[in-house]
């Protein structure tokens, strides 16, 4: 899910282009791209398989405003490696935008004024023809045509994302589960964050706001939060249930958001921007679809190691560029230790995920000691930084 804009980064780029400051100054984009590539090759090496014979589509899912520079981020960037016909692109679709009493707003006089559908447009998105210029295939079909019959989802922003994760894929599936979900254990009471939980008997997402204070604050026996599964929009599906969602997406609700919204006034004919939110946005959520699914899973994840979202300006002190660069950066020192490594105070040590996906290929680092920081893009240039 990769429709955003870098607008609160300071940036008009699409969000997954956005360089967080590591030494290789790459992008979301191509961190992800890289963590398919290397899970290839370990599927590979691991089956005994030939290079190439593995192959793990990626479906990036843009908005309006971001499809065109991110199609040309890609292909200006060589698709970062991968093959270009195992990169599709699709876009989430929008909903008109409503004045405070429910009536349709303008862009123009012969326009009216629309905002993408939220995450949640994912489902609807899955089955929308790819280009105007072929409308008989959308991404169902592409998955049906590959035999893909397991499907992991997660957002762009989050730079410690394990793409394809084979360890959640894998608990699913042997869970039967027809949806999954990761979460982190929420670290306070007051957090501003959605938590799954249990609603009328049915797995939901509970928002923060929605959450009284005497809830928030309660503990079960082991003296941990009774609401701790902070959701992180990190899911397994089947395909299956990729393709039931259209069978009951009219069940569910939207979501609304007052906005200011720029519009026609109709009296007038004058275009507005309104100083204060004049508007409701529609949305729907990813996670949406939990309550109807058969054999819902949830996984709890180590946060340190799986969730470091990128949603602030610069300099905010939390989930920020700097946030998301020192947790990166942390977490590629601890698989260097976790191979047998010392490593010194301060150093920091960029591992390109072409090296390691997980931590694994690191034997070279076993009872060395490394004092000097910088890139590795292949495990024999960490002799370099002894």
């Amino acid at each position: 899910m990769a429709g955003g804009q870098g607008t609160r980064l300071g940036s008009s780029d699409p969000k997954g282009c956005y360089d967080i400051g590591l030494p290789s100054h790459k992008s979301l984009f191509q961190y992800q791209a890289e963590r398919i590539a290397r899970l290839q090759t370990v599927a590979e090496e691991e089956q005994g398989k030939s290079t190439g014979s593995v192959v793990i589509p990626w479906y990036v899912m843009t908005s309006g405003p971001t499809r065109k520079p991110t199609v040309a981020f890609f292909e200006k960037n060589n698709y970062f490696g991968l093959d270009k016909k195992n990169v599709i692109f699709f876009e989430q679709g929008t909903l008109p935008c409503l004045t405070m009493d429910g009536k349709i707003l303008l862009q123009s006089k012969g326009e009216i004024a629309v905002a993408p559908d939220g995450n949640g447009g994912l489902y609807a998105a899955l089955r929308s023809p790819l280009s105007p210029d072929n409308t008989t295939h959308n991404v169902l079909g592409d998955l049906e045509q590959r035999g893909v019959t397991f499907v992991h989802a997660y957002c762009v922003d989050n730079c410690l994302v394990r793409v394809a994760d084979p360890t959640f894929l894998g608990y699913s599936i042997s869970k039967q589960a027809d949806c999954a979900a990761k979460v982190v254990r929420k670290t306070v009471p007051t957090e501003s964050v959605g938590v799954v939980a249990l609603k009328g008997g049915k797995f939901s997402v509970v928002e923060y706001s929605e959450i009284s204070k005497e809830q928030s604050e309660r503990r079960d026996a082991g003296g941990e939060l009774a609401f701790r599964a902070a959701n992180i929009a990190n899911h397994f599906y089947t395909t299956d249930f990729l393709k039931r969602v259209e069978s009951f997406e009219g069940e569910m609700a939207f979501h609304i958001a007052r906005k200011k919204i720029p519009h026609v006034d109709l009296a007038s004919g004058e275009f507005v921007k309104p100083a204060k939110p004049n508007g409701m946005k529609l949305e729907l959520f990813v996670f949406d679809v939990f309550p109807y699914a058969h054999h819902m899973k949830v996984l709890e994840v180590d946060r340190k190691e799986e969730f470091s979202p990128l949603k602030n300006a610069p300099g905010t002190g939390s989930d920020d560029p700097e946030t998301s660069r020192a947790d990166l950066l942390a977490q590629q020192k601890r698989f260097l230790q976790a191979a047998g490594a010392t490593v010194g105070d301060g150093v920091e040590i960029e591992v390109s995920p072409l090296v390691s996906y997980a931590g694994e290929g690191l034997q070279v680092a076993k009872d060395q000691t490394y004092s000097r920081s910088g890139l590795v893009e292949s495990a024999e240039e960490l002799d370099a930084l002894k």
